[in-house]
């Protein structure tokens, strides 16, 4: 009977070289691929949120912004004089207090153009029915109401691309005319869309006809042109501005074909903000780390074969010496032939006792890890608990529940801080002491309830003629307010405490105990001094002068 060959041993050294290539490249491979794949999809939620967050807040800028210059149209047509001579000093005094208009006109009630005055001080050519078909007068004559138009050009007073705000002329419930004025659109646009571009983000604003408002330079869209489907449909999508919405990708909106991700937004005055992020830039950061991966693949591979080279010899070379040795105490012993098969050639003499041993150690360790990571979970979970708690506690330490401004605490540090900004830079620094007129009157005429509500409008009021995004708002206390303004000289913290008082009146608070009939505020303004030792020496100047403004009357501002 013929015997059956015997199956060769397998070699070790064939074993441990397909071994190390599977757990030293494969381990790093779906390593490198999860990395990646995180780090888009973290790069991805990130330019979601920032996009959102960026729609939502640009929309609101230009709203606030158009609402203002249509605050003072409104204004100026509750108080239009009746004197023609007059009337064209008025309109030029609107152009020097809202100096983003570029012309102020007004129409009588057939929609003739009876004065017009431009940015520069010139009085430009009336033109009789140049306006009796356009969507602002007809709001004006027929709803008496103010509006915020869409984009246009007037080619009889220029070629710039500009939109009006205007608001009726009404006396005795008779309709007598119109006041327009027109803001160009660079001029409330430029500083946003730069501002979105330098974070890779471009601006396209779409008006109530699906004209575009702009277009930012890498979008294939121009100025005044129809959007058409493509505007129609992400109009579609826009959400209101307190509300977050979802990013949607698209194409053909950029110049180079890219797709991007779109953020719309519809506004207060019924036009849309988009903002759009090149698709482009998720992949960027993920070139430089797939470089990373492929030059760790290499190193690795490397590091492989001259470690099985290694190998090779010392195992040559060991083995010989080994075996010798094993067999001695061997003498007179044997394996079976069923536990030889199982055995690698180079180790059958060493094999049963290496496999015990390594069998015990591993369960020790498995073990041991298994308790470590345990508790490294446990430590992590805590420690960032304790972190998020830590950090929360501190800005509410900072923080005015009611109003939102900056408590005691908070002036105090924010106080220092723009002190010593201002003294090691040599930068302009103001201060505005505000405080409300009449206010304990007027907790005794309407409740501390109302009165609560009356703080959290002022400060909303305050916080609206502020023009830097890191001037501070502060409240130390009762109705006294204090509003830091870095960089800014004397006469711009007179400016910003002129829009202080006119906003708070625009807010219209009642208060029957105010000779006024509503809310008004006292502000007092200070400027650094080159005598200046520390910030109380700027608090006590403008609180000096906040008590100039009262004994003057309240309802002002004093230097």
């Amino acid at each position: 009977m013929i015997e059956p060959a015997a199956k060769p041993p397998w070699s070790l050294r064939r074993r441990l070289a397909q071994g190390l290539v599977l757990t030293a490249l494969l381990p790093v491979l779906l390593f490198g691929a999860a990395l990646l794949l995180s780090q888009w999809q973290r790069n991805r939620e990130d330019l979601l949120l920032r996009l959102d967050a960026n729609a939502r807040l640009s929309a609101s800028v230009i709203d606030d912004f158009l609402d203002a210059q249509l605050a003072g149209v409104r204004l100026l047509a509750d108080r239009m004089s009746e004197d023609p001579a007059v009337r064209s000093e008025e309109l030029a005094r609107l152009l020097y207090v809202y100096p983003a208009m570029l012309r102020a006109l007004q129409v009588d009630a057939h929609g003739d153009v009876v004065a017009v005055r431009d940015a520069r001080g010139r009085t430009l050519l009336p033109i009789a029915g140049l306006v009796s078909d356009e969507d602002w007068f007809n709001a004006a004559r027929s709803q008496y109401r103010p509006y915020v138009s869409d984009v246009y050009q007037r080619r009889a007073y220029g070629s710039e691309a500009v939109v009006g705000v205007s608001a009726p002329l009404v006396r005795g419930r008779r309709f007598e005319g119109a006041l327009q004025a027109e803001i160009p659109v660079q001029g409330f646009v430029r500083l946003s869309a730069e501002s979105l571009a330098r974070r890779n983000l471009e601006l396209l604003l779409l008006d109530r006809a699906g004209r575009v408002v702009y277009a930012g330079d890498r979008l294939r869209l121009a100025l005044l042109e129809d959007a058409g489907a493509a505007g129609e449909a992400i109009r579609r999508t826009a959400v209101e501005p307190d509300r977050a919405g979802h990013a949607t990708l698209r194409e053909g909106l950029l110049r180079d074909g890219d797709k991007a991700y779109v953020q719309a937004v519809a506004m207060r005055n019924g036009w849309t903000l988009v903002l759009v992020a090149p698709h482009g830039q998720l992949l960027a950061p993920i070139l430089s780390r797939m470089l990373l991966l492929a030059a760790l693949v290499a190193a690795t591979l490397l590091g492989v074969l001259w470690a099985l080279w290694r190998q090779r010899q010392l195992l040559r070379k060991s083995m010989g010496y080994l075996l010798a040795s094993l067999r001695g105490y061997a003498l007179g012993g044997r394996l079976g032939p069923t536990q030889a098969d199982t055995l690698p050639e180079e180790l059958q003499p060493l094999a049963a006792g290496i496999g015990e041993l390594g069998a015990r150690m591993n369960a020790a360790f498995d073990e041991l890890q298994q308790v470590l990571d345990e508790r490294e979970n446990v430590i992590a979970a805590r420690t960032d608990s304790l972190r998020r708690a830590v950090a929360e506690l501190d800005r509410l330490s900072r923080t005015d529940a009611m109003t939102g401004s900056l408590n005691y605490r908070g002036f105090v540090e924010a106080g220092e801080r723009l002190w010593e900004e201002a003294a090691g830079s040599g930068k302009p620094l103001a201060v505005l002491a505000l405080d409300i007129d009449h206010f304990k009157l007027y907790n005794d005429l309407y409740g501390h309830a109302e009165g609560d509500s009356a703080l959290r409008r002022f400060a909303g009021a305050v916080r609206s003629a502020l023009l830097h995004s890191d001037d501070v708002l502060a409240r130390p206390g009762g109705e006294e307010f204090i509003v830091f303004l870095p960089a800014t000289t004397h006469e711009q913290a007179m400016h910003v405490g002129r829009r202080v008082c006119q906003r708070v009146r625009d807010a219209d608070i009642v208060h029957a105990g105010s000779l006024k009939g509503r809310l008004t505020v006292s502000v007092g303004v200070a400027a650094l001094e080159p005598g200046d030792a520390e910030i109380e020496d700027i608090l006590k100047r403008a609180d000096a002068a906040l008590y100039r403004a009262k004994a003057a009357g309240r309802d002002g501002i004093s230097d």
